[in-house]
């Protein structure tokens, strides 16, 4: 049983993801929640422990998918876990959130490692077509490509250094990595932080030898090793995933998160698109009823982490190169009324970022003119017809991209 401190911290984290019977907020990406609405793809932190009866959480339920945060029926047995781990059946563990879980699972279940993989945060896990990216390619070196999409919702560059220690554990590290770098993902990674890292799959995929912090104790590294060592611990609130495997069922590769909402199985998230005057009309209310965000700006915690990432990537000889993708023209519009030289400050924390990292990178200033109706989802995501047509960009317009990409292809 988690002490009062831990219970008290998981609730929060839960009501801050969830904003389900707690005060409605904004996320940090650009999505919005609401009281008594879940986000479609906001992350939900997974509890290690079993909660204390005072405490409040929520199962997640998808159509077709496990129900997440689930306890663990008490008559599932170590060697029945042991059983469905080795057959991988079930997750490697539970983590903070179902699409993110669903990612991993699919990145896992592939045949091969891809010949490229995404990463970034959930603009780019929107806004960049593994598919559209995998025909283009292939167009150009004449052979078929594969792509991955392991961009995430919230990810900075700690749950994205998460992601490729993860990919490596199982043998899928690409032979190229694109960090898709976008407006924010220069700041801190206080998700991955203050979350993420406390997570069954953070424990299992990273270990429990790190700095000592007010996060990261001496209880948070008892339950880490626990993690590691005791399956009925690791998948307490993996009832659903476990109780999904026993009855038969494939572990998940996709998800179905709302009506027109999807996770495919290359990484991707699709959300219904709206018009152009729509998304003009969500960016002046956003302005408005939040102010100005404050400038891009460029943390040394950042840098380190996404160094770190860069190195892991090239010391399995991954090539990693970095681009951009900024918000909409009507919000990048928007944001340049009240703040002169906005997208210059963008793209120049994008650059610092990338050059102190050792990437090779290829900024992306704008959207092209095929924006416009249809291409975005609300003010700062692309929808699937724009995410299509900024991959294209990225290969026909944004100088030396392909070309870099080809080259370690070949």
């Amino acid at each position: 049983m988690p002490t009062t401190r831990r219970r008290a911290v998981a609730l929060a984290a839960l009501c801050g993801a969830l904003a389900a019977g707690c005060q409605g907020g904004q996320r940090e990406d650009g999505g919005t929640t609401s009281a008594g609405s879940t986000s479609p793809e906001e992350p939900v932190p997974s509890q290690t422990r079993s909660p204390a009866p005072e405490q409040t959480y929520r199962p997640v339920r998808f159509d077709d998918g496990p129900v997440f945060n689930e306890p663990l029926a008490d008559d599932v047995t170590a060697a029945q876990l042991q059983r469905l781990v080795d057959e991988e059946r079930v997750p490697v563990a539970p983590t903070h959130g179902g699409a993110f879980e669903t990612m991993t699972n699919s990145l896992r279940a592939l045949d091969e490692a891809p010949d490229v993989m995404i990463f970034g945060d959930s603009m780019t896990q929107q806004g960049i077509d593994p598919q559209v990216l995998g025909e283009q390619l292939a167009e150009r070196t004449g052979s078929p490509v594969s792509v991955f999409n392991a961009a995430s919702s919230r990810a900075r560059w700690g749950v994205n250094r998460m992601v490729a220690r993860y990919a490596r554990s199982v043998d899928r590290l690409p032979r190229v990595a694109v960090l898709s770098i976008s407006t924010r993902a220069a700041e801190d990674d206080g998700f991955y932080t203050s979350t993420v890292q406390r997570t069954p799959f953070s424990h299992v995929v990273e270990g429990c030898e790190r700095p000592s912090s007010p996060v990261w104790d001496a209880a948070e590294r008892a339950d880490c090793e626990a993690d590691r060592t005791d399956l009925r611990h690791r998948f307490a609130l993996g009832g659903g995933q476990v109780r999904r495997a026993l009855e038969g069922r494939p572990l998940q590769t996709t998800l179905q998160i709302a009506p027109g909402s999807r996770l495919r199985a290359d990484g991707m998230i699709e959300h219904p698109s709206m018009t152009r005057a729509e998304v003009e009309q969500r960016s002046r209310t956003r302005l408005a009823e939040r102010g100005f965000p404050g400038f891009p700006t460029i943390l040394q915690s950042s840098i380190d982490e996404y160094t770190e990432l860069v190195d892991l990537l090239e010391a399995e000889g991954v090539t990693a190169i970095s681009t951009e993708i900024p918000y909409s023209p009507a919000h990048q519009a928007g944001l340049e009324r009240i703040g002169r030289d906005y997208d210059a400050k963008r793209q120049k924390a994008a650059a610092r970022l990338a050059r102190e990292g050792g990437t090779q990178h290829f900024p992306v200033a704008s959207y092209g003119d095929w924006w416009g109706d249809g291409s975005s989802r609300d003010e700062i995501h692309l929808a699937p017809q724009g995410a299509a047509d900024f991959t294209e960009q990225l290969v026909d317009d944004t100088p030396g991209l392909a070309d870099a990409i080809e080259a370690r292809l070949r």
